[in-house]
């Protein structure tokens, strides 16, 4: 279950085991910002492409002395074309499964893009959120998606209507009741989290556990869910001499 908290750009997310956090979204300038970023990346990219396929026909050419344009040309073009089409697609898609949500753009910005109920993206969503990218960049100055976001309650493009997925900040803001301080609420909630891990589900743990640790300021990376429980664990006090402490 997801839904933003009445009054405020937040997305509220409970798990089924019943543990509750939110994630404060992404608005339309700091999505503008990081897509700027990511433009001027691919432009680079695509600009060292095609300096280095533009090499290659010269030094071919300066070694037989022919111009292979003649014969080839109609499929260098269709090959240009697909390799565009790959690096545009693939970035973006890339960096929304393979780096948790983040292209380097939105890395950063400090946003990232999940699934409505705060887990990762994943291929199909990245697959499906891009393509309607297409649509969302009408008429040429992205003026469909930039209307969306301002006015939908989730600040969506539609791509992400569609593929059911919204752009948070990557803060990793949670919501607990705790007696103290932010620091202290987020310990409360990691050791929550230790005490009932034996009860979630496995996929419930990884993302809970990911969501948690950006709060003390550290990226889960590639780790798996135990790596990251024993993180939290050391952050938290849990751990003496290798072994967790039991619950306080």
């Amino acid at each position: 279950m997801a839904q933003p908290e009445s009054g405020t750009d937040m997305l509220s997310v409970e798990t089924p085991e019943s543990v509750a956090f939110a994630f404060e979204l992404a608005g339309l300038g700091s999505r503008g910002i990081a897509f700027a970023i990511d433009s001027a990346l691919l432009s680079g990219i695509m600009l060292a492409e095609a300096v280095v396929i533009g090499g290659a026909f010269l030094l071919v050419y300066y070694l037989t002395r022919r111009n292979i344009l003649l014969v080839a040309g109609p499929w260098v073009l269709a090959g240009a074309i697909l390799l565009i089409f790959v690096t545009y697609w693939g970035y973006f898609v890339f960096g929304e499964v393979a780096r948790g949500g983040r292209t380097p753009g939105k890395r950063a910005i400090g946003i990232r893009v999940v699934r409505d109920d705060g887990s990762r993206v994943g291929l199909a969503d990245s697959l499906i959120r891009n393509f309607v990218r297409i649509v969302d960049a009408l008429p040429g100055s992205y003026a469909v998606g930039m209307v969306s976001v301002l006015t939908t309650r989730k600040h969506k493009r539609l791509g992400d209507i569609v593929a059911g997925t919204v752009v948070v900040r990557d803060s990793g803001e949670l919501v607990l009741r705790s007696d103290g301080g932010p620091g202290a609420e987020r310990v409360s909630l990691a050791r929550e989290f230790l005490d009932r891990r034996p009860q979630m589900t496995p996929d419930a743990r990884h993302q809970v556990a990911a969501a948690i640790l950006a709060t003390f300021g550290e990226e889960p990376g590639t780790w798996d869910e135990p790596t990251i429980a024993g993180r939290l664990a050391d952050l938290t006090g849990w751990r003496v001499g290798g072994e967790q402490l039991p619950p306080r």
